[in-house]
């Protein structure tokens, strides 16, 4: 499980240098007064998928799909499995990878296996400019124009995993890696279909990258609309796993612990001692840990 984000703290520099002045980060604690109530991403619940299904892969233990459907403003691909255990219907769950993944990147892969092991469906995405849907002609940086997207997509995913009769409808969980926890902390705030989640190495508060005299008015409230520090508390009382490490050089450690500070209820709160890429702990026990706190947590 080669947990890997490149470029978490690039991408915060890229869209607020465009908004402020850069400087050295303050961790400036963000407001809880100013969790907005809004969906920050747009939803087509109502219009059709038009999914496509191809078998990829027939294992003695499940089935691994290429599916393809209408995302919110382009063909969505992704990876989908369904075990073979004989049941009619499972737990759920859209497993989402960091800023340098894509659905077919080994650890992604290795976790959704983990979880198909526990009886889960499971569904990996193509976010906007990743995996298939790879814009090679121009090099984009996470936050351009495609945050919203991809929450929306994330939206699209679950209205197909609804769709499908092997799913159990009231258990949905939703697993994200470092973008992936970042993007899906925001969005699951909103889809209260998700029951669970767990965010593995995410991060917020992007405005503490700041001094407090270079923030203005416009640049908070544009920070405000996807920075998870100020979605998080909307999670609650659903249960939340925050697992961050302690020797994280991809995401800084203030942005973390603004997470963890302002987290709802029902938040549980590790700490790992090893780095960005769990590469110093046993990365089958740390993902099924996680695995075991979505399926612990959808059965209560």
């Amino acid at each position: 499980m080669n947990l890997h984000m490149s470029g978490v703290a690039w991408a915060a520099m890229g869209v607020l240098s465009s908004l402020c002045v850069a400087a050295t980060p303050t961790a400036i604690p963000p407001s809880p007064r100013a969790t907005p109530t809004t969906m920050p991403y747009a939803t087509a619940h109502d219009k059709p998928l038009d999914a496509v299904l191809s078998v990829v892969e027939e294992k003695e233990t499940y089935t691994k799909y290429r599916v393809e459907f209408n995302g919110i403003r382009s063909r969505v691909p992704a990876n989908f499995y369904i075990p073979k255990d004989g049941k009619k219907s499972h737990p759920a769950v859209l497993l989402q990878y960091g800023s340098g993944g894509n659905k077919n990147t080994n650890y992604i892969v290795a976790i959704g296996l983990k979880a198909v092991e526990h009886g889960f469906v499971v569904i990996t995405i193509d976010i906007p400019n990743k995996g298939e849907r790879k814009n090679k002609a121009v090099a984009r940086l996470p936050f351009e124009g495609a945050f919203g997207e991809t929450l929306g997509d994330y939206s699209r995913a679950v209205d197909f995993l609804v769709s499908r009769p092997e799913v159990d409808k009231e258990k949905l969980g939703y697993v994200g890696i470092s973008w992936g926890a970042i993007t899906g902390i925001t969005y699951v705030a909103h889809d209260p279909r998700i029951k669970v989640m767990a965010s593995l190495v995410g991060g917020g508060n992007f405005l503490g990258w700041l001094p407090p005299d270079t923030v203005t008015p416009e640049a908070k409230a544009a920070v405000e609309e996807f920075d998870p520090v100020y979605h998080i508390q909307l999670i609650a009382p659903r249960p939340l796993l925050l697992l961050n490490v302690t020797k994280d050089i991809m995401v800084p450690h203030f942005m973390s612990e603004s997470l963890h500070k302002v987290a709802g209820e029902n938040a549980k709160k590790v700490w790992l001692e090893t780095d960005h890429f769990f590469s110093t702990v046993d990365r089958g026990k740390t993902a099924e840990m996680v695995i075991v706190f979505v399926e612990e947590k959808l059965k209560g």
